[in-house]
């Protein structure tokens, strides 16, 4: 978080000069310098119109603001969502989803099941995608949400393991399905035992206990998941027809002929400023086709696209499955007889289909006559595409 940055956007809205206020005790009440009701609602506005960045409603009190401590502590985990995105929620179901064991004693919702619940939806609403996790028999499982009260669907959830196996090796499992990273999880449970299985065997993905006695971790959980666009929100529903896409995979023997049974098609062009806000989520949660590691606001890429020496490109994909929507994009920096590919991205969703090469070969048309060359950064999860320029012909940025 840029500090500067916020106290610019205060300076704003109470008509004040930044360095004025960056000389204010972090401790002293910011209403004795014009802070009120009015330029806190101002306030948010222009945060969120700056970072596109959704300010929750339990974070909406003034008195989470009435400082500079205490409005930079609330701001600060939206920024650290918005870095590490998280994408999956692994919740068991006993003593979590209601209270009580299912198919060993009574079970009902009470306040803090409900609650939980509520948020789960939010979740989903947002692009998370659930999962269940429970050391029961489905049956039991079953019966639960077909007998409560439930404020969530079981259909919610994009994948299940209900059985007796230890819950570590059901999440790696589920991260390998996805065809997801595993600290792109968490796992929410109430056993500490469970908690500390996974802590050990994955320390990759967060863990949260779930207390009905302490009901802030539902806002913490909250927390640590980045809100998609309105273009990617049923993601649970993307995630479905991706897999009835790779049931068919084996039955092809090539690319070419799998794309054509799916009845694929694909546009590849410049990017418009309406589609800023998806590009930035594809740049944020992409990782393993990252090639250069650089993640971006929607004001940066709306800043991209409107500049000559810049070509942002978007690349979207349908099939009989599904619109697949906005699944790549590339950010080429143009130096005159030379073409800087800076960002090259492709969602996880679209891999193995040949759509990277699609994408690529519309930058090599767009800047015909220009000499070619791309940024690969490595990172902790791009490896896989380590010699995708130079395999493809481009030479490496230096």
């Amino acid at each position: 978080m840029n500090k500067e940055e916020i106290l610019e956007l205060l300076a704003q809205v109470t008509e004040k000069e930044s360095t004025e206020l960056a000389a204010i005790p972090e401790d002293k009440p910011l209403r004795e310098f014009g802070f009120e009701s009015l330029e806190f609602i101002r306030f948010i506005v222009a945060f969120e119109d700056k970072y596109g960045l959704e300010i929750r409603d339990s974070d909406l009190i003034l008195a989470r603001f009435d400082t500079l401590a205490s409005l930079y502590s609330t701001l600060g985990k939206y920024f650290k969502s918005a870095q590490v995105p998280k994408k999956v929620l692994v919740c068991d179901c006993d003593n979590v989803l209601w209270r009580g064991v299912a198919g060993e004693e009574p079970i009902k919702l009470d306040y803090a099941a409900r609650s939980l619940q509520l948020e789960l939806l939010r979740l989903a609403r947002g692009g998370a995608l659930l999962c269940l996790c429970s050391r029961n028999e489905p049956g039991n499982i079953d019966e639960a949400f077909d007998t409560l009260p439930m404020l969530i669907e079981k259909d919610k959830f994009i994948c299940y393991r209900i059985d007796r196996r230890d819950k570590a090796g059901n999440i790696r499992e589920m991260a390998q399905e996805l065809n997801l990273s595993l600290d792109s999880f968490v796992f929410l449970d109430d056993s500490p035992y469970e908690l500390g299985l996974v802590n050990a065997l994955l320390p990759e993905v967060e863990t949260v206990r779930a207390d009905p006695n302490h009901l802030s971790y539902i806002e913490d959980i909250g927390n640590r998941f980045w809100s998609a666009s309105a273009q990617s929100l049923d993601r649970t529903q993307l995630y479905r027809e991706q897999k009835e896409r790779e049931k068919q995979k084996p039955l092809f023997p090539s690319v070419k002929e799998y794309n054509e049974s799916l009845e694929t098609t694909m546009s590849c062009a410049a990017a418009s400023p309406e589609q800023a806000t998806r590009l930035a989520e594809l740049s944020q949660r992409t990782n393993q086709c990252n090639l250069s590691g650089n993640r971006y606001t929607g004001d940066e890429i709306k800043a991209l696209i409107s500049r000559k020496d810049f070509l942002v490109l978007s690349l979207s994909v349908a099939d009989k499955y599904g619109d697949m929507g906005i699944v790549g994009a590339a950010v080429v920096r143009l130096e005159g007889s030379r073409a800087v590919i800076e960002s090259f991205f492709l969602s996880c969703r679209a891999f193995d289909r040949g759509f990277e090469t699609m994408l690529l070969d519309e930058i090599r048309a767009r800047c015909a006559g220009q000499s070619l060359c791309g940024v690969f950064v490595l990172t902790a999860k791009n490896s896989r595409y380590h010699a995708f320029y130079p395999d493809n012909g481009v030479p490496l940025y230096e």
